[in-house]
C-alpha cells in the first residue's frame, strides 16, 4: 500500500523535484574543466518537511517511512498530477525535547527509484 506523503502527521512542506543522475564514471575533466560521464536519467525527489511531532505521530511517520522500498503517493510539481512511485526510504532522525515532551521540526529526503521515462 502507498504512503500518501501529504497524510503524515504535521507535515509542513514537500518539495518536489526532479534531478539528474550521472553513473560513477562522471567528473570533471582537469584539461578541459568539462563535466563528462554517463547520464543515467531524471528521477523523483522529495524532500519533505515535518513540524513538531508527538511519540504517536513520530511511530506513525517512522512506521511509513523506514523500510528499504516505499511506494509514495504525491503531487508531481511538472503536472500537478498525483503520483504514485517507489522510493528508497530512509532513516528518520529527529531531536527530541525532554522539555516539551515532543520531537523538534526535522526534514527527510526520499530519492525514486526508477527514472522518469517523460523527460
Amino acid at each position: 500500500m502507498a504512503v500518501n506523503i501529504s497524510t503524515l502527521a504535521r507535515v509542513k512542506n514537500v518539495e518536489h523535484t526532479v534531478e539528474p543522475t550521472w553513473a560513477s564514471d562522471a567528473g570533471r575533466n582537469s584539461n578541459s574543466g568539462k563535466f563528462g560521464g554517463t547520464f543515467v536519467g531524471y528521477f523523483d525527489t522529495l524532500k519533505v518537511s515535518i513540524g513538531k511531532t508527538n511519540q504517536t505521530e513520530m511511530t506513525a511517520i517512522k512506521t511509513a517511512i523506514e523500510h528499504a522500498i516505499i511506494p509514495v503517493t504525491f503531487k508531481d510539481s511538472e503536472t500537478g498530477d498525483e503520483k504514485t512511485e517507489d522510493f528508497y526510504g530512509t532513516a528518520i532522525t529527529a531531536s527530541y525535547n525532554n522539555l516539551k515532551g515532543r520531537y523538534e521540526p526535522f526534514s527527510f529526503s526520499l530519492k525514486a527509484i526508477s527514472r522518469r521515462d517523460d523527460m
